[in-house]
Protein backbone atom coordinates (compact mmCIF):
# COMPACT_ATOMS: atom_id res chain seq x y z
CA UNK A 1 0.00 0.00 0.00
CA UNK A 2 1.32 3.45 -0.92
CA UNK A 3 2.19 5.60 2.08
CA UNK A 4 0.15 8.68 2.84
CA UNK A 5 1.79 12.01 2.07
CA UNK A 6 0.18 14.92 3.89
CA UNK A 7 -0.12 18.24 2.08
CA UNK A 8 0.14 21.39 4.20
CA UNK A 9 -1.13 24.71 2.86
CA UNK A 10 1.57 27.27 3.69
CA UNK A 11 -0.25 30.21 5.34
CA UNK A 12 -3.31 28.90 3.51
CA UNK A 13 -3.47 28.71 -0.27
CA UNK A 14 -1.17 31.68 -0.47
CA UNK A 15 -0.78 31.78 -4.25
CA UNK A 16 -4.52 32.36 -4.62
CA UNK A 17 -5.35 34.63 -1.67
CA UNK A 18 -3.42 36.84 0.76
CA UNK A 19 -1.46 34.70 3.19
CA UNK A 20 -2.80 34.10 6.68
CA UNK A 21 -6.28 35.42 5.93
CA UNK A 22 -9.67 33.74 6.04
CA UNK A 23 -9.91 33.60 2.21
CA UNK A 24 -6.54 31.81 2.08
CA UNK A 25 -7.59 29.32 4.75
CA UNK A 26 -10.94 28.66 3.08
CA UNK A 27 -9.26 28.23 -0.31
CA UNK A 28 -6.85 25.70 1.19
CA UNK A 29 -9.78 23.56 2.28
CA UNK A 30 -11.27 23.76 -1.23
CA UNK A 31 -7.87 22.84 -2.67
CA UNK A 32 -7.74 19.60 -0.70
CA UNK A 33 -5.03 20.43 1.83
CA UNK A 34 -4.68 17.90 4.64
CA UNK A 35 -3.47 20.64 6.99
CA UNK A 36 -3.70 24.43 6.90
CA UNK A 37 -0.69 26.24 8.36
CA UNK A 38 -0.78 29.57 10.12
CA UNK A 39 1.47 31.70 12.33
CA UNK A 40 0.34 33.35 15.55
CA UNK A 41 1.30 36.35 17.67
CA UNK A 42 -0.36 38.02 20.65
CA UNK A 43 -1.46 41.64 20.52
CA UNK A 44 -0.74 44.17 23.25
CA UNK A 45 -4.17 43.56 24.76
CA UNK A 46 -4.00 39.78 24.63
CA UNK A 47 -5.70 38.68 21.40
CA UNK A 48 -4.08 35.88 19.39
CA UNK A 49 -3.93 36.74 15.69
CA UNK A 50 -2.80 34.99 12.52
CA UNK A 51 0.08 36.79 10.83
CA UNK A 52 3.57 35.70 9.79
CA UNK A 53 5.71 38.76 10.44
CA UNK A 54 6.08 40.56 13.74
CA UNK A 55 5.98 43.76 11.67
CA UNK A 56 2.72 44.87 10.07
CA UNK A 57 4.37 46.54 7.09
CA UNK A 58 4.59 43.73 4.52
CA UNK A 59 1.06 42.30 4.63
CA UNK A 60 -1.10 45.20 5.88
CA UNK A 61 -1.41 48.95 5.48
CA UNK A 62 -0.37 49.41 9.10
CA UNK A 63 2.95 50.12 10.74
CA UNK A 64 4.73 48.96 13.87
CA UNK A 65 4.70 45.55 15.48
CA UNK A 66 1.86 43.18 16.28
CA UNK A 67 2.74 42.87 19.95
CA UNK A 68 2.63 46.64 20.52
CA UNK A 69 -0.79 47.15 18.91
CA UNK A 70 -4.34 46.49 20.14
CA UNK A 71 -6.71 44.09 18.45
CA UNK A 72 -8.96 47.01 17.49
CA UNK A 73 -6.07 48.60 15.61
CA UNK A 74 -5.19 45.35 13.83
CA UNK A 75 -8.81 44.73 12.85
CA UNK A 76 -8.97 48.19 11.30
CA UNK A 77 -6.19 47.33 8.86
CA UNK A 78 -6.42 46.14 5.27
CA UNK A 79 -4.61 42.79 5.03
CA UNK A 80 -5.62 42.02 1.46
CA UNK A 81 -4.90 44.89 -0.95
CA UNK A 82 -1.14 44.21 -1.01
CA UNK A 83 -1.99 40.90 -2.71
CA UNK A 84 -4.84 42.04 -4.97
CA UNK A 85 -7.52 44.72 -5.02
CA UNK A 86 -9.97 41.82 -5.09
CA UNK A 87 -9.15 41.27 -1.42
CA UNK A 88 -9.33 44.89 -0.29
CA UNK A 89 -10.61 45.15 3.26
CA UNK A 90 -9.75 41.60 4.31
CA UNK A 91 -8.82 41.65 7.99
CA UNK A 92 -6.04 40.13 10.05
CA UNK A 93 -7.85 37.09 11.47
CA UNK A 94 -8.17 35.96 15.04
CA UNK A 95 -6.95 32.48 15.94
CA UNK A 96 -10.55 31.66 16.83
CA UNK A 97 -11.67 32.38 13.26
CA UNK A 98 -8.97 30.11 11.87
CA UNK A 99 -10.02 27.37 14.28
CA UNK A 100 -13.64 27.76 13.19
CA UNK A 101 -12.60 27.03 9.60
CA UNK A 102 -10.55 23.99 10.63
CA UNK A 103 -13.32 22.66 12.88
CA UNK A 104 -15.89 22.86 10.08
CA UNK A 105 -13.65 20.91 7.69
CA UNK A 106 -11.78 17.62 7.56
CA UNK A 107 -8.40 19.35 7.58
CA UNK A 108 -5.97 19.63 10.45
CA UNK A 109 -4.29 22.66 12.00
CA UNK A 110 -0.58 23.48 11.68
CA UNK A 111 0.00 26.37 14.10
CA UNK A 112 3.40 28.03 14.30
CA UNK A 113 3.89 29.88 17.58
CA UNK A 114 6.01 32.89 16.65
CA UNK A 115 6.50 34.37 20.12
CA UNK A 116 7.24 32.63 23.40
CA UNK A 117 4.90 32.90 26.35
CA UNK A 118 1.64 32.32 24.47
CA UNK A 119 1.74 28.53 24.38
CA UNK A 120 -0.86 28.03 27.10
CA UNK A 121 -3.32 30.42 25.47
CA UNK A 122 -2.94 28.85 22.04
CA UNK A 123 -3.30 25.33 23.39
CA UNK A 124 -6.28 26.37 25.47
CA UNK A 125 -8.09 27.49 22.34
CA UNK A 126 -7.16 24.32 20.46
CA UNK A 127 -8.63 22.28 23.32
CA UNK A 128 -11.69 24.52 23.53
CA UNK A 129 -12.39 23.86 19.85
CA UNK A 130 -11.82 20.13 20.33
CA UNK A 131 -9.04 20.02 17.76
CA UNK A 132 -6.25 18.44 19.79
CA UNK A 133 -6.43 15.24 17.71
CA UNK A 134 -5.75 17.07 14.44
CA UNK A 135 -3.37 19.85 15.43
CA UNK A 136 0.40 20.13 15.09
CA UNK A 137 2.27 22.88 16.95
CA UNK A 138 5.32 24.32 15.19
CA UNK A 139 8.15 26.48 16.41
CA UNK A 140 11.73 27.37 15.69
CA UNK A 141 12.11 27.89 19.45
CA UNK A 142 12.65 24.54 21.12
CA UNK A 143 11.80 26.00 24.50
CA UNK A 144 8.30 26.65 23.15
CA UNK A 145 8.05 23.03 22.00
CA UNK A 146 9.16 21.74 25.39
CA UNK A 147 6.51 23.87 27.04
CA UNK A 148 3.86 22.53 24.66
CA UNK A 149 4.89 18.96 25.54
CA UNK A 150 4.63 19.80 29.23
CA UNK A 151 1.21 21.43 28.91
CA UNK A 152 -0.48 18.99 26.51
CA UNK A 153 1.77 15.94 25.98
CA UNK A 154 -0.47 14.39 23.34
CA UNK A 155 -0.28 17.19 20.78
CA UNK A 156 2.38 16.56 18.10
CA UNK A 157 5.13 19.14 17.77
CA UNK A 158 7.28 20.13 14.82
CA UNK A 159 10.82 21.50 15.07
CA UNK A 160 12.19 23.62 12.26
CA UNK A 161 15.78 22.73 11.33
CA UNK A 162 17.32 25.69 9.48
CA UNK A 163 20.68 23.88 9.40
CA UNK A 164 19.81 20.18 9.09
CA UNK A 165 22.45 17.67 10.10
CA UNK A 166 22.21 14.13 11.44
CA UNK A 167 22.99 15.44 14.93
CA UNK A 168 20.36 18.18 14.67
CA UNK A 169 17.74 15.56 13.83
CA UNK A 170 18.76 13.41 16.78
CA UNK A 171 18.59 16.43 19.07
CA UNK A 172 15.18 17.42 17.72
CA UNK A 173 13.80 14.04 18.76
CA UNK A 174 13.92 15.29 22.35
CA UNK A 175 11.32 18.00 21.68
CA UNK A 176 9.47 17.10 18.49
CA UNK A 177 7.55 14.44 16.61
CA UNK A 178 8.20 16.01 13.21
CA UNK A 179 11.25 17.77 11.80
CA UNK A 180 10.94 20.42 9.09
CA UNK A 181 13.62 20.89 6.45
CA UNK A 182 13.75 23.37 3.57
CA UNK A 183 13.51 21.77 0.14
CA UNK A 184 16.88 23.19 -0.93
CA UNK A 185 18.57 21.44 2.01
CA UNK A 186 16.58 18.19 2.07
CA UNK A 187 18.42 14.91 1.47
CA UNK A 188 17.26 11.31 1.62
CA UNK A 189 19.69 10.60 4.47
CA UNK A 190 17.80 13.07 6.66
CA UNK A 191 14.49 11.25 6.26
CA UNK A 192 16.21 7.92 6.88
CA UNK A 193 17.73 9.18 10.14
CA UNK A 194 14.47 10.80 11.22
CA UNK A 195 12.41 7.70 10.50
CA UNK A 196 14.82 5.51 12.45
CA UNK A 197 14.25 7.82 15.43
CA UNK A 198 10.49 7.58 15.00
CA UNK A 199 10.19 11.10 13.60
CA UNK A 200 8.21 12.23 10.58
CA UNK A 201 9.60 14.73 8.06
CA UNK A 202 8.07 17.90 6.65
CA UNK A 203 9.67 19.48 3.59
CA UNK A 204 8.97 23.08 2.70
CA UNK A 205 8.41 25.24 0.70
CA UNK A 206 7.48 23.08 -2.29
CA UNK A 207 6.10 24.95 -5.28
CA UNK A 208 6.77 22.89 -8.40
CA UNK A 209 5.79 19.36 -9.42
CA UNK A 210 9.47 18.45 -9.71
CA UNK A 211 10.17 19.55 -6.13
CA UNK A 212 7.16 17.62 -4.87
CA UNK A 213 8.11 14.39 -6.61
CA UNK A 214 11.71 14.69 -5.40
CA UNK A 215 10.57 15.25 -1.81
CA UNK A 216 8.30 12.20 -1.94
CA UNK A 217 11.04 10.06 -3.49
CA UNK A 218 13.44 11.10 -0.72
CA UNK A 219 11.06 10.18 2.08
CA UNK A 220 9.02 13.26 2.99
CA UNK A 221 5.87 12.60 5.03
CA UNK A 222 4.52 16.16 4.84
CA UNK A 223 4.85 18.61 1.96
CA UNK A 224 4.26 22.27 2.76
CA UNK A 225 3.28 24.33 -0.28
CA UNK A 226 1.85 27.70 -1.25
CA UNK A 227 -0.32 25.97 -3.87
CA UNK A 228 -1.65 22.76 -2.32
CA UNK A 229 -3.93 22.08 -5.28
CA UNK A 230 -0.93 21.81 -7.61
CA UNK A 231 0.85 19.43 -5.25
CA UNK A 232 -2.29 17.32 -4.78
CA UNK A 233 -2.59 16.93 -8.55
CA UNK A 234 1.11 16.09 -8.79
CA UNK A 235 1.39 13.37 -6.16
CA UNK A 236 -2.18 12.14 -6.44
CA UNK A 237 -2.50 11.05 -2.81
Amino acid sequence: MARKIFIVAHRGSSTKAPENTLPAFEQAIKDGADFVETDVYRTRDGAIVCIHDSSLKRTTNGEGFVFEKTIDYLRSLDAGSWFSEKFKGVQVPLLEEYLDIIASSNAGAFIEIKMSGIEEEVLGKVLQWGLEDRTVILSGNWGVLLNVKRLVPGIPTLADLPNPTPQAILSAAKVADIVSIHSLLFEEQFSEIAHRKGLLVNVWNINTPEEALSAVENGADFITADNPELIRKTIGK
